[in-house]
């Protein structure tokens, strides 16, 4: 049976009891009618009786979408609207019997009925008109709800692996075409000082480490940003002397603030990629704080051309890694002589994921 196949694919126990609730709330409005009125005989007979059906409509209701697997009531398909009018038209036919058998009725029902089966099928599908509009329109609040949040889970967890896809594809992207430089620049520096050497490879060795550091949430702390740039910063210097100066001015107070992995790095290299140095024009590179934001920038020297579209690549790529985390949390500002980048801290209260 169709029920049995699907039923595990959906939360019945939770809708089930959000139902009776929604029920209570209905019936409840019976009940303040008869205190208000007094128009009926059998008050609690009468509003038990009314909970029963009422619920039972829903729950056959509930029962007749999961056997179709329809996740809107509203657009399925006409079978089931038929099939679902006629459950809640035997219901509400049972219900009327019973009132009727009970005398329970109001005198004007009574008067409709008393002679006429005709009359009595059409009072019972009048009330069935309305209790199945009712229920539907609660059965696709439940159903959409559901399924909207698990839409939404889905795409977190589809982001997620986007963003631990970008990370590894950015890693894929460096380390093939630094590590051929790094080892080249050794090679030089080995035969020229071996102790510039030693510090260099010992600067490597810690790049290299912290730029395979991971995250379930795809963050790391400031300082974890900045020790990777500080350690990619002192290669470079060492292997392009006072053609390359640097300085970071970060207070503490930010440092265990957040940024996507390998955000600040990036914006380092694209800064010695798409500029012409030498020791007569140096490339100068800042990172500071300021007001919640880090802000890299770099004097312009003569651009490299034929590398300009991929610098606009990396700088979209950050932008959409962001977007993840926050909203308007890259901005970029160039004119003439400056090129910045300023990227939105991700404070801990801030941080959902």
């Amino acid at each position: 049976m169709g029920f049995i196949r699907n039923r595990h694919r959906y939360p019945l126990k939770c809708w089930i009891q959000r139902s009776v609730v929604f029920s209570l709330c209905i019936v409840s409005i019976s009940i303040i009618d008869s205190m208000l009125y007094q128009d009926q005989a059998h008050f609690w007979l009468n509003t038990c009786a009314g909970f029963g059906a009422f619920f039972g409509i829903i729950v056959s209701n509930l029962a007749l979408n999961v056997h179709f697997d329809v996740k809107d009531p509203i657009k399925s398909p006409f079978k089931v609207k038929i099939l679902s009018f006629a459950l809640t038209f035997v219901i509400s036919l049972a219900l009327v019997v019973f009132f009727f058998h009970l005398d329970m009725l109001t005198p004007q029902e009574r008067k409709i009925i008393t002679g006429s089966v005709f009359n009595l099928f059409l009072l019972a599908g009048f009330r069935a008109a309305i209790l199945n509009f009712i229920v539907l329109l609660w059965l696709y609040f439940l159903m959409t709800d559901y399924f909207k949040n698990q839409l939404e889970l889905e795409r977190s967890k589809l982001d997620k692996l986007k963003e631990r896809a970008v990370n590894q594809m950015l890693r894929q992207q460096v380390q093939p075409h630094f590590l051929f430089n790094a080892l080249s620049s050794l090679k030089s520096l080995i035969k020229k000082d071996s102790a510039k050497a030693e510090s260099y490879l010992l600067q490597l060795s810690d790049y290299l480490r912290g730029s395979f550091m991971t995250s379930e949430d795809g963050l790391a702390t400031v300082q974890q940003e900045l020790k990777l740039c500080e350690d990619y910063l002192s290669m470079q210097k060492l292997r392009f002397n006072e053609a390359i100066q640097f300085d970071i001015q970060v207070s503490e107070n930010v440092q265990h603030d957040l940024l996507p992995i390998f955000s600040l790095q990036p914006l380092v290299d694209n800064a010695l990629k798409h500029n012409f140095y030498t020791i007569e024009h140096p490339l100068s590179i800042t990172i500071r704080e300021q007001a919640g934001w880090i802000v890299v920038s770099n004097n312009v020297c003569l651009r490299k051309p034929s590398m300009g579209d991929n610098n606009n690549y990396g700088l979209n790529n950050l932008r959409e890694r962001f977007s993840y985390y926050l909203q308007d949390s890259v901005i970029i500002h160039e004119n003439e002589s400056t090129f910045e980048v300023r990227l939105k801290l991700i404070q801990h209260e801030n941080h959902h994921h």
